[in-house]
């Protein structure tokens, strides 16, 4: 028996193989295809502020089932105030345990190795930056205020210890790499400075000549090009530069980066004599690019994940080609120390979907966005086990942070639970390009599918959802998006042939037919105004049966008095009554009554489906004068063929509803 299964164990290698490749080739659905990752991000260790060691938070995650730790210590954790014009040299400094005041290289270390030894959780360095602050305020008047200082950026996935070290931090290590700037300034003072050397070597004037010099000397020193950073805290608010610079930076190296701490409605505290102050800052989302994401979940609800509020103008600004790259929420831990100040580790995390549980397949589902965000109050958080969009004609799905190309009105599936069950009750939001398209209060474990039949289906648009327990516990979910387009052959093949759809010439002949068959979905698409538009072709002799098969029932509008509109004068109604009367078929639904939109971007089109192209987009409120009533139905309503104007077209049942009834003086004209 041994020896078979040696001599088997290659086959049965290869059939697991491809039993596994067959899966991913045709799953189920596509969020089947992922598995769901527990991380939390933003955590500090003793390497900073924080209490325990990275082991330590590595083997407590493992115990709690958390599946991957990004440590969020800070890079520098600097403050310094100096007396101009010597503020490098002489000044008051304040430095608190960081990254790089430890070392990089033992920080990297130190996380890959305990990241080795613990088996069932993912440890991945990264670190919060405070890119800039600036001064107001002196100490003479007991006034003297740090700005900004609470305004973090975090960089994840810098390769190398010397990344880290580069880091465009004020007070930090020397740098080449902004010497340009501030080389023309340095060179003049290192030029009166070699000046003033040669005037004390050859004696003259030294009383003058050695204070010049020595003052001369500290200047050179103080203003030295290799600075950190191109941006000083003496000269007032940068505005985004510094920011800017920071993304810009972390974008150069490969790493990601995200705006933390978007909650605080402001920031005032005392460090000794000095006081902190950062105002909120929600536009900074907008007035900076290529950013990698943002803080959408904390310890408490931020403003900017609200419905209109500024992640989805940054997600529009997308949308219209105004940004190169989406922006992906996160969930930030911002963790210390277990039990100070309400900390708890894992109370917030972020759901990464995964096709395989390692680094690499992390950070690349990190960076397209496939990812939401939760609140936890204890063990039984909410889970998001599946936030689909379907194109329900082709069948074609996209999951988190993708984007699918559909020629129907998107489909929304969604299912919901609480991970360890009970009675819990949430309010579902769903929210289509900032604007809140759907609300419900539901029991968990909750599905649905909702289709939105309200999308004008023009351009682009992205879903995203919200659902709450309370405001300790909730969920935030990453965008999809949508692409629409009119040309069946760039979604999917199995659309109709083209031949089947190719039958514009048709109805000019068909508008007197005599017998009502069931309609065929391709020959009714074309349904052109002109058949008609008027009584006067109702004179015109019978054409042959052959072709009348195609659609019969256009003839519909004419068989009684109310459907003879009032802007035809050159057709006496009398006449259109004498001969319509000999050829009356029992109306399916009352003629006597008119249609009203009910949805903004509803679109009459020239056939029965959404393959047919658009003839005119109405408002809400537009009326529509009912003909008839098509056999061609979606989501079990019909098709319906109506009149705007003179002219007509055909659109679905579920976008308009029945309105008053026309009055009886329409009888009788």
């Amino acid at each position: 028996m041994l020896s078979y299964l040696y001599r088997h164990s290659k086959f049965f290698r290869w059939s697991a193989l491809f039993v596994f490749w067959l899966v991913l080739a045709f799953p189920s659905s596509s969020f089947a295809i992922y598995i769901q990752l527990d991380t939390i991000a933003d955590v500090k260790t003793n390497f900073s502020e924080g209490c325990a060691s990275i082991k330590d938070i590595g083997n407590q995650s493992e115990r709690l089932g958390i599946d991957a730790v990004i440590f969020g210590d800070y890079a520098r954790n600097s403050l310094e105030f100096g007396a101009k014009p010597f503020e490098r040299i002489f000044k008051n400094a304040t430095e608190g345990p960081s990254v790089l005041g430890r070392g990089a290289s033992g920080f990297i270390s130190e996380v890959n190795d305990n990241d080795r030894q613990i088996k069932e959780t993912i440890l991945i360095p990264g670190v919060e930056t405070i890119p800039f602050y600036f001064w107001s305020g002196s100490n003479y008047d007991k006034n003297l205020t740090a700005h900004n200082w609470d305004k973090h950026l975090m960089v994840v996935g810098l390769p190398t210890a010397q990344e880290y070290e580069q880091l465009p931090l004020q007070n930090s290590n020397l740098s080449s790499k902004y010497t340009d700037p501030l080389l023309k300034q340095f060179a003049i003072i290192v030029f009166l400075l070699m000046v003033s050397v040669g005037a004390v070597y050859k004696g003259y004037a030294r009383i003058l000549t050695v204070p010049l010099m020595v003052l001369l000397l500290l200047l050179t020193a103080n203003n030295h090009p290799f600075r950190s950073s191109p941006f000083d805290a003496y000269h007032g608010d940068q505005g985004m530069q510094p920011y800017q610079n920071m993304i810009d930076y972390a974008n150069s190296k490969g790493a990601m980066v995200f705006w933390n701490h978007m909650e605080p409605i402001a920031s005032i505290r005392k460090h000794g004599t000095t006081s902190l102050e950062t105002l909120p800052y929600p536009d900074d989302l907008l007035k900076t690019k290529n950013y990698t994401g943002f803080q959408v979940v904390g310890d408490h609800p931020i403003q900017q994940a609200e419905a209109g509020k500024q992640w989805d103008q940054v997600l529009m600004e997308y949308l219209q080609g105004q940004r190169e790259q989406p922006v992906w929420g996160y969930g930030g831990n911002d963790y210390l120390c277990e039990d100070q100040d309400g900390d708890r580790l894992g109370s917030v995390r972020t759901i990464v979907l995964v096709r395989e549980k390692n680094r690499d397949n992390l950070f690349d589902a990190i960076r397209k966005g496939r990812m939401y965000s939760v609140r936890q109050v204890d063990e039984n958080r909410l889970s998001l086990d599946e936030f689909l969009i379907e194109d329900q004609k082709t069948g074609q799905q996209a999951t988190l942070g993708q984007e699918l190309t559909s020629t129907d009105f998107p489909a929304v599936k969604i299912k919901l639970r609480s991970i360890k069950g009970g009675n819990k009750t949430a309010q579902i939001q769903i929210i289509r390009n900032g604007v809140l398209v759907k609300q419900e209060n539901v029991s968990l474990p909750y599905e649905v599918t909702w289709r939105d039949v309200g999308n004008d289906q023009q351009g682009r648009a992205y879903y995203r959802i919200k659902a709450s327990v309370n405001s300790m516990d909730h969920l935030v979910s990453n965008p999809i998006f949508v692409k629409f387009s009119d040309t069946p052959g760039e979604v999917v093949a199995s659309l109709p042939p083209p031949t089947e759809q190719k039958v514009p010439a048709r109805p000019a002949r068909i508008p007197v037919a005599p017998k009502p068959s069931a309609p065929q979905s391709p020959a009714m698409a074309p349904a052109p105004a002109p058949a008609i538009s008027g009584a006067r072709t109702m004179v015109k002799p019978e054409p042959s049966p052959a072709p009348t098969m195609a659609m019969p029932e256009i003839t519909t509008p004419i068989l009684d008095a109310p459907v003879v509109p009032s802007v035809t004068p050159p057709v006496a109604p009398a006449e259109v009554m004498a001969k319509a009367a000999p050829k009356s078929v029992r109306p399916p639904v009352d003629p006597k009554k008119i249609l009203k939109v009910v949805v903004d971007g509803v679109s009459l089109r020239k056939g029965p489906g959404t393959v047919f192209p658009k003839i005119i987009k109405l408002k809400k409120g537009a009326e529509l004068e009912f003909v008839r009533r098509t056999n061609i139905t979606l989501n079990d309503k019909n098709w319906l063929v109506v009149k705007r104007g003179n002219r007509s077209a055909y659109v679905w049942e579920g976008v308009v509803q029945w309105a008053e009834a026309r009055s009886t003086n329409m009888e009788s004209k």
